[in-house]
């Protein structure tokens, strides 16, 4: 195999590697998650545990009251319209209400874990008026108004 040279016009400059000038990066505090005194995680899982509790046997009346509906009567369309209507508001409800015994249950993990009453997104604490009416909510209210809650 032969090698060939390569004639380069003397118009073409060669290139010039820049280099780039680098900040050096500020090194950041870590976020210090302050841990909520013990019996006040206490008050809190009781208040979930009831706030469950509740919601199951509001889960499980619409369930009972769902499986009254009688679709085997003989009915004119608006009664049947509103029979269905009710049955889809009740499994609707429902969902939301799963979701809801989801997110107590995660709020549950988190005190046991002893991370509960802080944001997930910037790791503040919650405003305890924030808790105490939505005691399963993962954000602060800053957070939750920034991402479109």
């Amino acid at each position: 195999m032969k090698k060939t040279k390569i004639k380069v016009s003397k118009k073409v400059k060669p290139l010039k590697a820049k280099t780039a000038k680098v900040k050096p990066v500020k090194a950041t505090k870590p976020v210090k998650i302050e841990r909520m005194p013990a019996k006040e995680l206490k008050q809190y899982k009781e208040l979930l545990v009831l706030l469950k509790k509740n919601i199951i046997e509001e889960l499980n009346k619409n369930l009972d009251d769902s499986k009254k509906i009688d679709f085997n009567e003989v009915k004119d369309s608006v009664d049947l319209a509103s029979d269905t209507y009710d049955t889809e508001f009740l499994h609707n409800l429902s969902d939301s209400e799963k979701l809801q015994v989801e997110n107590i249950d995660y709020a549950l993990e988190k005190i046991e874990s002893g991370s509960f009453g802080s944001c997930e997104l910037c790791s503040k604490k919650i405003n305890k008026v924030r808790l105490e009416s939505l005691p399963h909510t993962k954000y602060c209210i800053a957070c939750q108004t920034k991402n479109g809650g």
